[in-house]
């Protein structure tokens, strides 16, 4: 195998690259050929886009299992979604459960609320092979004054999936509200959230869905009754109203919205549905079985996380031990044209709790990648591992 002389692009966890057929173009095509807001107007190109964003949200509804498409907002990514939850849901003196496998779209906000003396947050642990101490989070949950659970769906440090229908389940039965960051989660893995018992699901749009960036949302579900709005202005409908009106999806969709993102968005999702996002899934399972079966014992290198392939996506973190992440980042985009990211994954716990306070360089796969894709990054890893001991 030889170093190839165009990008090989594994940092999928980040962004998705390159985009399908369709998302480009439906974004360029609504920009030059309709441009109109939706809502402010009769004529036929604001009928359009109103049209259009009706579609994808339907095309989300379809993609999540949800029943009714108006439950789902959009917001401009997951980290509004996730700050419309706790600043909009959490009052004085609530408790909140997260884990230690969270990004710091969550992290933070919890943190600053609870700065602020308005909650009180506990984390639950991993385990020292990076999974969930399900035990520890559901301890931790019935303590008294708990009104939320948050995780994320899949970890994007280790491409762990939580075990999120046995989180809802529970939460179902102790009557907390479950949220889900989606970020990682949304078009990798199958998500039905009526029965996954999810009550809110954050998700970004540039990621496993393939649309732009500056898009992503929220489902609501019917069990979240006294969530206010992060956002407050305009709506195109109700403009006699001085208060945000009740209706959703307008309630928490302030402001003009990024209607060619949103339409593009749209011809994602299409792409995810036709794929399958279980065949999603199986695709991925495979190219993470070759990375881990060719690089588990290689010297020079060590595996981040979980030692087996079992309940994972293809998100691979590896730790040289002769270079820094960011050091071997260079060198694969130098010497090999492979596209990654390095460092903390802007989730830093997980890392400091399992001896990584660096990070690592993380190869994170998209379901365009090929088998033959991972091959050469094994190729690439082992040749930047062995050249780094020999110095």
């Amino acid at each position: 195998m030889k170093p190839r002389t165009t990008m090989t692009y594994l940092d999928h966890g980040a962004t998705s690259y390159p985009k399908p057929d369709g998302v480009i173009e439906a974004y360029y095509e609504y920009a030059k050929n309709v441009g109109a807001s939706p809502s402010r107007g009769g004529y036929a190109t604001a009928l359009e886009a109103g049209r259009l964003i009706f579609k994808t949200r339907s095309l989300l509804a379809q993609l999540f299992h949800v029943e009714d498409p108006s439950r789902i907002i959009f917001t401009k990514n997951a980290t509004e979604a996730l700050n419309l939850v706790f600043f909009g849901l959490l009052k004085h003196g609530d408790r909140v459960v997260t884990t230690r496998m969270e990004h710091n779209a969550v992290i933070r906000p919890l943190i600053e609320l609870q700065r602020r003396g308005v909650i009180e947050v506990f984390w639950a642990n991993s385990t020292q092979d990076a999974r969930l101490d399900l035990d520890h989070l559901f301890e931790l949950a019935k303590k008294p004054g708990v009104k939320l659970v948050v995780t994320t769906g899949i970890c994007n440090a280790t491409g762990v999936i939580l075990p999120i229908r046995e989180i809802g389940k529970f939460c179902r039965e102790h009557d907390l509200i479950y949220l889900v960051d989606g970020a990682q989660l949304a078009g990798v893995y199958p998500v039905n959230v009526e029965e996954d018992m999810i009550d809110l699901l954050a998700f970004t749009g540039h990621k496993g869905l393939y649309g732009v960036p500056g898009t992503g949302g929220l489902y609501i579900g019917e069990r979240v009754q006294k969530l206010r709005p992060l956002l407050f202005g305009g709506t195109g409908t109700r403009s006699d109203l001085e208060t945000m009106p009740e209706d959703m999806p307008d309630r928490f969709e302030a402001g003009t919205p990024n209607t060619p993102g949103i339409v593009a968005l749209g011809k994602g999702v299409e792409w995810v549905l036709s794929y399958g996002v279980d065949k999603i899934h199986e695709h991925k399972a495979k190219l993470l079985n070759i990375m881990h079966e060719g690089l588990k014992d290689f010297e020079g290198i060590r595996l981040f996380g979980p030692q087996g392939t079992e309940e994972r996506t293809a998100i691979v973190p590896v730790i040289f031990d002769r270079l820094s992440p960011r050091a071997a980042a260079k060198r694969l985009w130098d010497n090999f044209m492979i596209a990654i990211r390095a460092g903390l994954h802007c989730a830093p716990h997980i890392h400091f709790d399992l001896g990584a306070p660096e990070g690592t360089a993380r190869f994170s796969f998209g379901a365009n990648n090929t088998e033959e894709d991972a091959q050469y990054a094994v190729y690439a890893i082992k040749k930047v591992a062995k050249e780094s001991l020999e110095r």
